[in-house]
């Protein structure tokens, strides 16, 4: 069976962006994201545009030193991964995955927990090389920051 890779974008609240990313396939999976606000795709500020988006998995590398996602064929970015942190600031632009959202540092937006071993689950259930669609969630308060 193929695995089918989404992400769904729930809330953009100006400063950052949650949502949740589901596989399914022979393996079901959810977990929680967390990206930076949408600032009109502006490089290591803002999250990636909704589409389409070929992802291949990848080895440790200098700026990211574990095994994480790469995202593919971004337009105008380059650099672009599903990797492991705890706040939006821990994102230049990637996706941060976990399996539950508190705010850990006080400053009212929701960091991620328990992200490490949220990646690792993910680099054991996809392919090498798969399709991510990623939406905005309808009739969710998600807004685009322009």
């Amino acid at each position: 069976m193929v695995i089918k890779c989404d992400i769904i974008r729930t809330i953009d609240n100006g400063v950052q962006t949650t949502g949740k990313l589901y596989i399914t396939g022979d393996t079901v999976f959810a977990c929680d994201t967390l990206e930076r606000t949408y600032l009109n795709n502006q490089r290591k500020v803002s999250c990636i545009p909704a589409g389409k988006y070929f992802c291949m998995k990848v080895d440790a590398s200098e700026a990211i030193p574990y095994p994480h996602l790469a995202i593919l064929d971004v337009p105008n970015r380059d650099g672009i991964c599903i990797h492991s942190g705890n706040l939006y600031t821990h994102s230049k632009g990637c996706i941060i995955v976990g399996d539950k959202f508190t705010d850990i540092n006080n400053d009212g937006q929701q960091d991620i927990l328990h992200s490490r071993k949220t990646l690792e689950k993910l680099m054991s259930i996809l392919p090498n090389e798969f399709l991510l669609t990623i939406t905005e969630a309808q009739n969710q308060p998600f807004k685009i920051k322009t």
